[in-house]
């Protein structure tokens, strides 16, 4: 069975900024920051990177203790940005998903730089969670492809997946390409989140759209390739 890897965040949705406003919130109402630096870059992290960060940054010592407090209020912070926010299911994704559910040959799993559970917040506030089998976050993983090596691990024990069944990776950024050439799978780019064509196509994305709207095209590639 083929096993298709999507990103969340400028992949499947955009949430303006809804993480970033959670993470200031998590430091004003937490942690007594009074001016929150959040002068780092979001795009293609794993939250576990980031959290690290975004502590150092505010003089915060990176700990444990300090990583498991920031987490369980991010956690409990996120379900009211997402409320909050103006964001939303990116073109052609709900059309798509729901054609792949349709396949016995065809499993589809989310892997991303966010924690799973608030992973799983997004997807279920965008209504997309019945159509993936696993989420595969950035709990533990400062680098991407550790991520991408631990999801085929679990892909292999679970599923009893290899990689001659066939892997996709779809995702909007540099790192979520790389994860998947880590993985020796085969990627799709799409343009809408921060980078352009000729940056993912340059990153090694084996074909890149502007988005996932051309629901047909993307679909035969999907299940073709």
């Amino acid at each position: 069975m083929k096993t298709l890897l999507f990103d969340i965040d400028g992949t499947l949705i955009v949430t303006s900024h809804t993480g970033t406003r959670a993470f200031e919130s998590v430091l004003k109402s937490s942690f007594g920051v009074e001016c929150p630096n959040l002068d780092v870059a979001f795009g293609g992290r794993t939250d576990f990177s980031l959290l690290r960060e975004v502590l150092s940054l505010n003089d915060i010592q990176p700990n444990q203790a300090n990583f498991r407090a920031f987490s369980q209020a991010y956690r409990r912070q996120l379900p009211l940005a997402l409320h909050e926010c103006d964001g939303e299911v990116l073109p052609g994704v709900i059309p798509l998903l729901s054609r792949l559910k349709q396949r016995d040959d065809i499993r589809c799993s989310v892997m991303t730089g966010n924690l799973r559970v608030t992973a799983t917040q997004k997807l279920d506030h965008f209504g997309l969670t019945d159509y993936f089998v696993d989420i595969f976050g950035g709990d533990f993983d400062e680098d991407r492809r550790h991520l991408a090596r631990r999801t085929a691990l679990f892909l292999r024990g679970a599923h009893g997946h290899e990689s001659s069944d066939g892997t996709i990776v779809i995702g909007d950024t540099p790192a979520d390409i790389l994860c998947g050439l880590e993985i020796g799978a085969s990627v799709l780019a799409v343009c809408t989140g921060q980078f352009d064509h000729c940056t993912l196509e340059a990153a090694g994305a084996h074909v890149v759209h502007s988005n996932l709207a051309d629901v047909d095209t993307v679909f035969e590639w999907l299940t073709q390739h």
